[in-house]
């Protein structure tokens, strides 16, 4: 089973990489039977049940990190797991948000025991960002901005051996880096003309931000993974089908034309499909 959680992924050129990265990816990047995405998706989901599990309830991933790899013709793309830095951010975001005493009640010593390691190998790579993005129960509607219905292919989350019978499709959007960078581009230009300082437009700078980061050959990929069974359960809606994308982008050329109220309801109706979606969530 894949878990509820949309991803944004960034695949660089191997060339982006130093050797020895590329060297111990060797396994991932010499495969040529397509089955890699889903394998990563297993793993990463064995490592979350992992964590949760064990104890301190909060701890950075251990082992060897793996690697997503994505082939264009005879070129080759990587996007490595980074999960361990993903994980930290993520200890770090939950820290601003609760305060080390609240965290403290929650998991005794676990702040003490992750954060010396997570400084140390920040001042050792301080201009890390992680390749992916992860969302749960939801795709945020700013990653849309990036993407377009003509980008979209479907493929199934997984296949049962003893029947050889594919499981649930998902779809995910594969495109250039630059093109979603244009895209992002213009959508910042647009909610910073009509929203001045509204917490959308710090969303759609902080994204674009996160793209420059990248070699500018690389290839972004929006997954909808499990996410696109919850769209099919909740809103009767089949990800294949899904308008999110093209809602999003006519609220975007709404605001670069000055139609406030046109682009307030395309981007509404996207926001209350992923409410729907994102219910979930509370389910018994």
């Amino acid at each position: 089973m894949v878990p509820y959680v949309a991803y944004l992924r960034v695949y660089e050129p191997l060339c982006a990489f130093d050797e020895t990265e590329v060297a111990r990816w060797s396994p991932y990047t010499s495969s040529t039977d397509g089955s890699n995405t889903l394998t990563m998706l297993r793993a990463e989901q064995l490592d979350a049940l992992t964590a949760t599990l064990g104890a301190p309830a909060i701890a950075p991933p251990v082992g060897e990190e793996g690697v997503y790899v994505l082939r264009d013709g005879d070129d080759v793309f990587a996007c490595p797991v980074d999960l361990r830095l993903r994980s930290w951010l993520a200890m770090a975001s939950l820290i601003e948000e609760l305060g080390d005493n609240q965290l403290r009640l929650l998991t005794p010593g676990s702040i003490e025991h992750i954060s010396p390691e997570f400084l140390r190998w920040r001042a050792a790579h301080p201009d890390s960002v992680p390749h992916i993005r992860q969302s749960t129960w939801q795709v945020p509607p700013a990653w849309f901005l990036l993407v377009e219905d003509a980008e979209r292919e479907v493929y199934q989350l997984d296949r049962t051996v003893e029947t050889a019978q594919d499981g649930p499709a998902s779809v995910r959007y594969r495109l250039p880096i630059v093109r979603a960078r244009r895209r992002c581009g213009r959508a910042f230009a647009a909610v910073r003309n009509a929203f001045d300082d509204d917490p959308v437009v710090a969303t759609v700078r902080e994204l674009g931000s996160w793209l420059e980061e990248f070699h500018p050959h690389s290839r972004v990929e929006l997954d909808y993974a499990g996410v696109g069974r919850l769209l099919q359960q909740r809103c009767d809606t089949d990800p294949a089908t899904d308008t999110s994308a093209r809602d999003v982008a006519r609220a975007v050329q709404a605001l670069a034309a000055g139609d406030v109220a046109t682009a307030t309801q395309c981007y509404a109706g996207v926001v209350e499909r992923w409410r729907l979606v994102r219910l979930a969530e509370h389910a018994n």
